[in-house]
């Protein structure tokens, strides 16, 4: 009937890097559908790094109700509630529920984000004190991973062309896609061991590459004791290709902005007019908090 077209949501290890779970659904199904099949699978004390398109007060309660922990940016628009001031740009805070009417104690931290933008996180870990600030927001920019993920799986593995033509066909498809992911990335994480350097260094395009020939090995190899050496000579391999690391690089979200900006668009235009000097004005701090009518106390953004 036409292409394959899918909403995909995944659950990701960010220390290996690899699917742990996976969910997919018509196009227009909303997200907040898909989170709550992933919600069931996580385990006691495990850490969730929500985007901001999961903020619901539902989702939130679910997941407390496993006995994990959370950490999603709040949205500007949101005002909750605040009940304590833990330190500095730090707050306890109560949000509610308005189909459910459930209320929930979080906490609100201000950080900064990319030296000068303030961002406020939501998370569920209330102690101010083994969780400081500065550990939830480097915490929380590990969430990136993520993204490198879907690129690796739309681009290098090519996940944006399929051979199917059943609803079955593509589930055994896209499941090869991720079990060849996990496989990849355990031989990456053993390298890593072996060369002391973490997973984010090692490269999974030549990973892939070397896959390739891994499997034609072992698919040629008559005798099964030979697989283990097969495997250590896989792990090597995947240990010698780096990533070329640029740190500091950022990229606009927006992708018109971004072409603007490499095309030269945005180069102010030189004047013959001199330009007007203009007084330096100080900018004046933005109010954190402010009360209602009734006296309650609310976060601004």
């Amino acid at each position: 009937m036409g292409p394959v077209a899918v909403e995909l949501c995944c659950l990701f290890d960010v220390v290996s890097r690899a699917p742990l779970r996976f969910v997919y659904a018509k196009v227009c199904t909303s997200e907040h559908k898909l989170i709550k099949k992933l919600i069931e699978h996580i385990k006691k004390n495990d850490l969730l790094l929500l985007d901001s398109g999961f903020y619901h007060c539902d989702t939130f309660v679910k997941i407390t109700l496993r006995h994990a922990h959370f950490i999603i940016p709040a949205m500007t628009t949101y005002r909750p509630r605040v009940l304590s001031k833990l330190s500095e740009g730090d707050y306890l805070c109560e949000i509610k529920d308005s189909s459910t009417k459930t209320n929930l104690t979080v906490r609100v931290v201000f950080v900064n984000r990319d030296g000068f933008r303030r961002r406020r996180l939501v998370t569920s870990l209330l102690d101010h004190i083994c969780f400081p600030a500065t550990d939830l927001a480097r915490l929380y920019r590990m969430r990136w991973d993520i993204e490198t993920f879907y690129r690796d799986f739309k681009q290098t593995l090519r996940g944006t062309s399929w051979h199917c033509r059943t609803p079955m066909r593509f589930h055994q498809e896209i499941l090869v896609h991720m079990i060849a992911i996990c496989m990849i990335r355990l031989a990456m994480v053993e390298a890593g061991h072996q060369k002391n350097a973490c997973v984010a260094q090692l490269s999974f395009t030549r990973a892939l590459t070397e896959t390739r020939l891994f499997v034609k090995l072992l698919v040629a190899a008559t005798d099964p004791a030979l697989w283990p050496s097969i495997w250590e000579a896989f792990v090597q391999c995947c240990a010698r290709h780096r990533v070329n690391s640029k740190p500091g690089r950022q990229f606009p979200r927006d992708r018109q902005e971004y072409r603007r900006k490499n095309r030269g668009f945005e180069k102010k235009r030189r004047s013959a007019r001199k330009p007007k000097s203009k007084a330096a004005t100080p900018l004046r701090p933005q109010p954190e908090t402010r009360k209602d009518l009734k006296g309650q106390l609310f976060l601004l953004s």
